[in-house]
């Protein structure tokens, strides 16, 4: 009598593990992404509408003709991949205390601005420090000194050289970003004369931060949705005992 053939013994289902691992790089994936999202919207509270900063108000009050600034080129490194106009924005703002009086407000590059301030008497800070980061903006002046003798020779309207510009017998808000070389940020009365009194104040953002929220926050969430799609379908295709 033949002997019975040997039984097959069935193959276990090998398990793979590869939803497993995609589910936990999606999940921590998405709690970084989700973590930064917030902690960004978190800080941009401290800004206003526009997501600008602001510094101190330094007041000025000077007997001279023009109450001006050296203006070292701001320098992008970090970030500076995503392009300038992406990570950094800066405001001047001048309020104007004596309304009597039109006051101008202007920046220009030093080389072509330095002969028209040396041409009349000014006064400026010894040493003085401005400082814009995306949530933190100061003015630091200590003392000041006068230099010069006269009056301007031609009005500061009539000027060719400034960059930016403002009039106001108000306040006057403009923005620009001094790169490239040494700037001079000028106060002056617009017909000239003496005597200027007013607050300055600088103002500063980066656009780039008030957007990755709006990409942070819903990114996070898919990858979250993601990871947990894939342990769903994980569970669903455990082979069953």
């Amino acid at each position: 009598m033949d002997s019975p053939p040997d039984q097959l013994t069935p193959q276990k289902r090998k398990i793979s593990k590869t939803p497993l691992i995609g589910a936990i790089v999606l999940f921590v994936v998405g709690f970084l992404v989700l973590s930064a999202g917030i902690s960004i919207f978190i800080y941009n509270q401290d800004t206003d509408s526009n997501g600008f900063v602001y510094s101190n108000t330094y007041p000025v009050d000077t007997s001279t003709h023009a109450f001006t600034l050296y203006m070292n080129p701001y320098k992008i490194s970090t970030w500076g991949w995503l392009g300038t106009e992406n990570i950094a924005e800066m405001q001047f703002i001048v309020k104007n205390k004596n309304p009597g009086k039109e006051l101008f407000t202007g920046i220009a590059t030093t080389q072509l601005s330095e002969p028209y301030r040396k041409s009349f008497r000014c006064e400026f800070p010894t040493f003085w420090r401005w400082i814009v980061e995306p949530y933190w903006a100061e003015i630091i002046i200590n003392t000041t000194m006068v230099e010069g003798q006269g009056t301007p020779a031609s009005l500061p309207d009539a000027q060719t050289f400034w960059r930016t510009s403002a009039t106001t017998t108000d306040t006057a808000v403009f923005t620009y970003l001094p790169m490239g070389e040494q700037h001079i940020w000028f106060i002056m009365n617009s017909d000239g004369s003496q005597n200027i009194t007013a607050d300055i104040q600088i103002g500063f953002k980066s656009p780039i931060l008030t957007i990755l929220p709006l990409v942070f926050l819903p990114l996070g969430i898919v990858l979250f949705a993601g990871g947990a799609v894939m342990l769903f379908f994980k569970r669903k295709n455990k082979p069953q005992t």
